[in-house]
């Protein structure tokens, strides 16, 4: 059988993307053995070579979407998948063609894990430039009894409410990865979502640790996020003094993003006094973020898959929230974020990092792992589904 897999933009620079597209062939070829798999992706030689699969073009994103050529592409296909990530609210305007594209040519169509969180992409459906002001004009005339920018924002977030509903009606399989994006999508119209979770809490961890083993030493991961950044830049590095302070105390900066969070990280780093106890990860492979997460006492990210990838080695973490997604991760935890990347309470993330690292591993490990544990069940029983749905 043939799968293709696409909607997510792979190579990309985005370990969170690469983690999930590994662990879903990996699921894939473990349900469907002998399954033969096409991997949509920009970096499409290392995908070859990493996945052992065949790789297409990056089908529907700019600047070449080819959704005409697609078409032709994905008639030859048993399913289309669409895997992962947070694009039903991120990016619909780019996967839900792909989709209907696929249903169009005969190919049964199923999502995989998909998240959405509470607000649709503001790039997409926030009014800017000279349409803003043209609305705006519209408004002072009608003397303010009309807000014509909350109108058309109003029209086009409805509209694409009807295009989910419309295209996802026609799929044979939709599974969302928490029970939030379930309830986002019945907001669309939409029942029978199968609530599983994140294939990448199957996340495989390297053998090599990354970090040097230095006995005594309490590591703290950062990682902050180059997309919709954190305000508060001064507050951070006032954190991070205040961290590196204890003697026994090194931070860890985690990009998942290898270059343009890496650069925002390590400029910032450049300007905490104490360097020698500031390390700094250079590894794009999701197993080894992985491995350098499990040498960390606590994780403080604003990445929602750096977070997963913690969790999968039973290392505490905590959020800064960038969209609903993380706030519905750890609310898994029965958790709530620090705050956001526009107001974030530092004086509460200051005392919950030091809770952590006052507290034992092994009593952190004891509390995360029954949760990730009802995470796994949830995937593996829809997983069943999965495998039904392919081989029917």
């Amino acid at each position: 059988m043939k799968f293709l897999l696409g909607g997510v933009p792979l190579g990309c620079d985005n370990i969170g993307d690469e983690a999930i597209i590994a662990c879903v062939v990996r699921l894939i070829r473990t349900l469907v053995p002998g399954a033969e798999m096409t991997v949509c992706t920009r970096d499409r030689e290392n995908t070859a070579r990493l996945l052992a699969v065949q790789t297409a073009p990056l089908y529907g994103f700019p600047p070449d979407p080819r959704l005409d050529e697609f078409q032709a592409f994905v008639s030859g296909f048993d399913a289309f998948i669409w895997f992962g990530a947070t694009g039903l609210s991120d990016y619909p305007g780019t996967a839900l063609p792909l989709l209907a594209r696929a249903q169009d040519a005969g190919v049964k169509t199923i999502v995989w894990c998909v998240g959405m969180d509470d607000e649709l992409n503001p790039a997409f459906f926030q009014v800017r430039g000279k349409r803003k002001k043209l609305l705006e004009a519209l408004t002072w005339l009608s003397l303010g009894t009309f807000d014509a920018v909350a109108y058309q924002e109003a029209r086009l977030r409805a509209q694409a409410r009807q295009s989910i509903f419309k295209t996802l009606a026609k799929c044979q399989l939709v599974t969302v990865r928490d029970p939030e994006s379930a309830r986002e999508l019945g907001k669309c119209g939409l029942d029978n979502i199968i609530v599983a979770a994140d294939t990448a809490i199957l996340q495989e961890t390297a053998t090599a640790l990354p970090l040097p083993e230095i006995p005594g030493v309490k590591r703290c991961g950062f990682c902050i996020s180059a997309q919709r950044e954190l305000k508060q830049k001064d507050e951070l590095l006032e954190l991070w003094a205040r961290l590196l302070e204890r003697p026994d105390t090194r931070l860890v900066l985690i990009p998942m993003n290898p270059k343009t969070d890496r650069e925002l990280m390590g400029g910032l780093a450049a300007e905490v006094p104490q360097q020698d106890r500031i390390e700094i990860l250079d590894s794009s492979d999701p197993a080894t973020v992985q491995a350098c997460a499990s040498q960390c006492r606590v994780v403080v990210s604003s990445r929602l898959h750096l977070l997963i990838l913690a969790s999968n080695v039973h290392v505490p973490v905590i959020g800064i929230e960038r969209g609903s997604k993380i706030r519905n991760w750890l609310a898994n935890f029965h958790d709530v974020p620090a705050g956001t990347v526009y107001n974030c309470d530092f004086h509460l993330l200051y005392k919950r990092i030091l809770g952590f690292l006052e507290t034992s591993a092994e009593h952190d490990a004891a509390n995360i792992a029954p949760v990730m544990a009802a995470l796994y069940h949830r995937l593996n029983e829809a997983a069943d589904y999965l495998k039904a749905t392919l081989l029917e």
